[in-house]
């Protein structure tokens, strides 16, 4: 089977962009928390992509207890995806895996992935 990437990202286009640069992973996208969970449990994502600058009031990096609570994510890397490259210190202390950049390069994002993936 392939392996599943989970994004929480609330920008439509981004699933998109993601899916064109990860050929072979399927993509599944959740625009907030609670949808994050249901796909999580449905899924069984391999790895995490978390926006940490989701909009209203979900903060990605507050989210990370919430995710972490969770059965299904609990040992699940989560890596970091963000236009506030100035938060990828503050991400990697709060316990992210990796940080990856927007607008991203495909490259950077397979390569931050890779670990994870079959």
């Amino acid at each position: 089977a392939m392996s599943t990437v989970l994004l929480i990202d609330d920008e439509p286009d981004m699933a998109m962009l993601v899916r064109m640069c990860l050929k072979d992973v399927q993509v599944t996208s959740a625009a907030n928390f609670a949808e994050a969970i249901t796909a999580a449990r449905k899924e069984r994502p391999r790895a995490v992509l978390l926006d940490i600058a989701l909009n209203g009031d979900e903060d990605g990096l507050a989210l990370l207890p919430r995710l972490r609570a969770e059965a299904a994510l609990a040992e699940v890397p989560i890596i970091g995806f963000s236009v506030h490259g100035s938060r990828r210190q503050e991400a990697l202390e709060k316990g992210l895996q990796g940080f990856v950049a927007k607008p991203f390069k495909a490259a950077a994002l397979r390569e931050a992935l890779r670990p994870y993936l079959d």
